[in-house]
C-alpha cells in the first residue's frame, strides 16, 4: 500500500500550532525546559566557535536558549516568515525592532491610531535618540508612505487597531512601502495569526505582545518579531545588548499555549461576534466597533484580509466618565484589568488606562472617548457575558 505524507511545508494552521513544522524525534513530547543562565562547554576552542557564530550551540541565555527557540520556530511556522524573535514583552518586542533598523538621524513614519505605550515610546523616548517619529491620520497613511521619497527609514502600524479596531488595507500598506524603500512593521496582536496574515500580504516585520492571544493564558510577559532572517538578525543585535531577555519558563508557557491557539480563537470569535450583534441592538450603547459586523466602515477591507473578526469588542455607552466607570465596575465576569487576549473576559476605560494622559485632539481621531470601553472577550458561554453586560448596563445608565 502506497503511504501518503504531509509535508511539513503543507502543515495547515491547527496543525502547526501543535507541532509547528518540526520532523518528529524519539525523546520527550514536551521540549524540556533549560533554566540556565550559562551553558558549558568542553574546551575554549568549542566556547570560541559558538561565540563568533561559527556553531549553533547555546552560549548564554541572553542571546539564545534551547527553549525559547522552540517557540519562536513555532511562531515562525505560524507567521510563515524565515525567523522569529522572542522577547520579554511586546514593548521590548517594538523598542528592539526600532533600535535594530534605524539609527540617529532616521525618521519613522507612523500611523497616528496605535497602541498608548507605543505612543508613548515614539513621542517620548525615540526623540530623545535622535530618532523623529511623523505621525499620519490612518485614512492617510498609504498616501504618506507614497510620498515617503525615501526620507523615511520604516514605517508602523496597527490593524484592528486599539481600541477602536479601525483597518488598513495591509497588502496595499506593503505595496506602498516596497515602491518607497520604506521597511513595514505590522503590530498583529489583535488579530493573531489565526486570523490574519500579514506576511504573506507583503508586510517585512510583524510584531505581537506575546502576553495576549499567543499565550492565551495571563500568565505570561513575552513579545514576538518576525520576519526575514536577515532583518531579524539585525534586531536581535540590537536586542542582546538592550537585554530584553525572555525567561525560559516563559518560552515553555508561551509555546504550550500556542497549542491551544487555533481552538480558542475560534471560540474568542464567534464570541465576540454574538456580543456584537447583540449589543448593536441595545440603545443603552451609542455605537459597538466590531470589525465582523456590516455596519463598520471598513467591514469589506476585513472580509478580505481577515480569516476571522478577532475577540476584541469595543462599545460607547450612553454615558458620562461616571456612568462608564459605574459600568465596568458592576460587571462580574468581565474582569476589571487591563490586558487581554486571555481565555477570561475583561474590561477596560482606555482614557483611564492604555490611553490614559493622551491629548484629547489624538484621542478623538482615535474614536477613544470618556464613554469608550474596549472588552477583551474571553471563551466563556456568550450567553453569560451578554447577561454580564446587560446587568452593568443597568446600573450605570439610567
Amino acid at each position: 500500500m502506497e503511504m501518503y505524507r504531509i509535508s511539513e511545508r503543507d502543515r495547515r494552521t491547527a496543525t502547526r500550532c501543535v507541532q509547528g513544522t518540526k520532523i518528529p524525534i524519539a525523546g520527550p513530547s514536551v521540549q524540556p525546559i533549560a533554566q540556565t543562565s550559562t551553558f558549558v562547554f568542553e574546551n575554549q576552542k568549542e566556547m570560541l566557535r559558538a561565540v563568533t557564530g561559527k556553531s549553533e550551540k547555546n552560549v548564554y541565555t541572553r542571546w539564545t536558549n534551547p527553549t525559547t527557540v522552540n517557540a519562536q520556530n513555532k511562531i515562525s511556522a505560524l507567521e510563515g516568515t524565515d525567523s522569529t524573535l522572542l522577547l520579554s514583552s511586546g514593548m521590548a518586542a517594538i523598542s528592539s525592532t526600532v533600535m535594530g533598523l534605524a539609527k540617529k538621524g532616521d525618521r519613522i513614519l507612523s500611523s497616528d491610531s496605535i497602541y498608548g505605550g507605543t505612543l508613548h515610546l515614539f513621542e517620548d523616548i525615540l526623540p530623545r535618540n535622535g530618532i523623529e517619529v511623523d505621525f499620519v491620520e490612518q485614512n492617510q497613511f498609504i498616501d504618506a508612505i507614497e510620498d515617503s521619497k525615501s526620507e523615511h527609514r520604516l514605517c508602523f502600524f496597527e490593524t484592528p487597531t486599539n481600541p477602536a479596531l479601525r483597518l488598513m488595507d495591509i497588502k496595499s500598506v506593503a505595496e506602498a512601502s516596497r515602491s518607497a524603500g520604506l521597511t513595514s512593521v505590522i503590530d498583529n496582536t489583535f488579530a493573531t495569526p489565526i486570523n490574519q496574515h500579514p506576511h504573506q500580504l507583503g508586510i517585512d516585520i510583524v510584531i505581537h505582545s506575546a502576553t495576549k492571544y499567543l499565550g492565551g493564558h495571563s500568565d505570561l510577559i513575552a513579545g514576538s518579531v518576525s520576519g526575514l532572517t536577515q532583518q531579524i538578525g539585525k534586531i536581535d543585535n540590537a536586542a542582546r545588548l538592550l537585554g530584553g531577555t525572555i525567561d525560559p519558563f516563559a518560552s515553555f508557557l508561551l509555546e504550550r499555549g500556542i497549542k491551544t491557539l487555533a481552538v480558542r480563537m475560534e471560540k474568542h470569535n464567534s464570541n465576540a461576534a454574538f456580543l456584537a450583534e447583540e449589543l448593536s441592538r441595545d440603545s443603552r450603547i451609542r455605537r459597538v466597533y466590531y470589525p465582523g459586523l456590516t455596519s463598520h466602515p471598513q467591514h469589506d477591507i476585513a472580509k478580505k484580509q481577515m480569516d476571522g473578526f478577532g475577540g476584541m469588542l469595543t462599545i460607547e455607552i450612553d454615558g458620562d466618565l461616571k456612568a462608564t466607570e459605574i459600568f465596568v465596575d458592576s460587571m462580574e465576569l468581565f474582569l476589571n484589568a487591563v490586558s487581554l487576549g486571555g481565555v477570561e473576559s475583561l474590561a477596560s476605560i482606555p482614557v483611564l488606562t492604555t490611553h490614559y494622559g493622551i491629548d484629547e485632539g489624538i484621542l478623538r481621531e482615535m474614536n477613544v472617548s470618556n464613554s469608550t470601553v474596549r472588552l477583551s472577550v474571553g471563551i466563556e458561554d456568550p450567553n453569560d457575558l451578554l447577561y454580564d453586560i446587560k446587568n452593568a448596563l443597568d446600573m450605570a445608565v439610567q
